[in-house]
C-alpha cells in the first residue's frame, strides 16, 4: 500500500473547498493508498477530516510537518492550498526528495511540484495540460480538472431539464462566507415577497448567525419558505432539485453546473473577481438590487451554454489520479533500486 500525506488548510478565511477537494481525492485513491492528513487549521477542520475517515495530525508549523514527513517517508505528498510557502515545497523536493503534487496554489511553490493542478485560475477557464520541461512539472489547468465528489459526477450522468420558472433556490457561499453574502442575498429574496423555496446551506465556519437570524425574523411574514442546513451529506440532491443556485466562484459553482442547475455568482474577494470577470457573469455585493430582475428574466449562467459544456467540468479526474499513481510507482521503483544497490556485494 502506497503512503501518501495530504497537507491542507481551511477555516474562516480559506473556506473548506481545499479540505473537501483533498478528501475527495483521498476517497478516490482509498483502495490503493494509505493516507493521512496534516493541517495547521482549527479543530473544526480536524474533525471534518476525521469524520471522513482519515487519520489527521494538527501541527502548527512547516518545520514540524517536514519532520513528520521525513519520519514516515511517504511515496508522495499532496498539498491543497492557495498560498503555499515556496520554501516548504522546495524543502520537500530538495531535502526530503519526495514526489510532490500541489492543488489550487497561486505562489511559486508550484514550480517545485511534479504535478500542479489549478482548476479555476490561470487559464481563463480553458482546459490545458502540458509539461514544463524546465522544471519537469506536469500542469493541469481548467474546470476539467476539478475533483468533484462522486455524487455530483453521478448526477451529471442522469442529466436535468432546464426549468422556465424559478421555484426552488439554494444558497451556498462556502465554509465561512466572510462577506456574509448568505444574509444579504436571503434578505433580497425575502424582499421580493414571492413563494420561493429557499435552501440555505451554512458552512462549518459560518460566523454570521445573529445577522442571519435577524433577517429571518424581520421577514417572518414573507411568502418564501426558508430551510436551513449545515454539514449535510446531500448537497448534490439539493442542487439537483433546485431551479437556481446562488453561490461564489469555486468548487460549489462548478458542482452546481455539473448537476445541471443554473447559477448566479457573487465573488467573495478580489482574487475571485479578477479571475472570473469577463469570463462568467458575476455580481458584486453592491449589485444585489439586480437579483430580482435576473430571476425574472432567467438571466443565469446555464450549464447548457456552449462555453460551459466545453469546460468538461470534472471530467479530467482520472487523468490526475493516473498521474499521481505513476508518481508513486516511480518513487517505489527508485526506492527499490536504491535498496538493491545497498544490498549488492562490494
Amino acid at each position: 500500500m502506497r503512503k501518501v500525506v495530504f497537507v491542507v488548510d481551511g477555516g474562516r478565511e480559506a473556506g473548506m473547498g481545499h479540505v473537501q477537494q483533498a478528501i475527495t481525492l483521498a476517497d478516490e485513491l482509498r483502495e490503493r493508498i494509505d493516507a493521512c492528513f496534516l493541517t495547521k487549521s482549527d479543530q473544526t477542520v480536524v474533525e471534518h477530516i476525521r469524520k471522513a475517515g482519515y487519520d489527521v495530525h494538527q501541527l502548527d508549523c512547516d518545520e514540524k510537518m517536514l519532520d513528520f514527513i521525513r519520519a514516515i517517508h511517504p511515496d508522495a505528498v499532496i498539498i491543497d492550498k492557495i498560498d503555499e510557502n515556496e520554501a516548504f515545497a522546495r524543502a520537500l523536493k530538495e531535502d526530503l526528495q519526495v514526489k510532490l503534487v500541489i492543488f489550487t496554489n497561486l505562489t511559486k511553490a508550484s514550480q517545485w511540484a511534479d504535478v500542479s493542478v489549478l482548476a479555476d485560475y490561470g487559464s481563463n477557464l480553458k482546459n490545458i495540460k502540458y509539461l514544463d520541461e524546465r522544471t519537469n512539472t506536469v500542469y493541469f489547468y481548467g474546470p476539467k480538472y476539478w475533483l468533484l465528489r462522486r455524487e455530483f459526477c453521478d448526477r451529471k450522468k442522469c442529466g436535468r431539464e432546464s426549468c422556465g420558472t424559478v421555484g426552488e433556490i439554494t444558497l451556498l457561499f462556502g465554509g465561512s462566507d466572510p462577506l456574509n453574502l448568505t444574509s444579504v442575498v436571503l434578505e433580497e429574496l425575502l424582499k421580493l415577497d414571492r413563494p420561493f423555496g429557499v435552501n440555505v446551506i451554512l458552512g462549518a465556519h459560518f460566523e454570521h448567525k445573529d445577522a442571519l437570524n435577524q433577517v429571518i425574523t424581520s421577514y417572518s411574514g414573507a411568502k418564501a419558505k426558508v430551510k436551513m442546513f449545515k454539514d449535510i451529506p446531500n448537497v448534490a440532491d439539493l442542487m439537483c432539485n433546485s431551479d437556481l443556485v446562488i453561490t461564489s466562484p469555486g468548487l460549489s459553482l462548478f458542482e452546481a453546473l455539473c448537476v445541471g442547475t443554473p447559477v448566479i455568482i457573487f465573488p467573495q474577494n478580489e482574487i475571485q473577481k479578477k479571475a472570473y470577470r469577463g469570463l462568467l457573469r458575476i455580481l458584486d455585493k453592491e449589485e444585489i438590487n439586480n437579483l430580482g430582475g435576473m430571476i425574472d428574466h432567467l438571466d443565469f449562467v446555464r450549464p447548457e451554454e456552449e462555453q460551459i459544456r466545453e469546460m468538461e467540468i470534472g471530467e479530467g479526474k482520472q487523468e490526475i489520479i493516473d498521474e499521481i499513481l505513476r508518481l508513486c510507482e516511480r518513487t517505489r521503483d527508485l526506492s527499490g533500486s536504491s535498496q538493491r544497490k545497498e544490498m549488492s556485494p562490494k
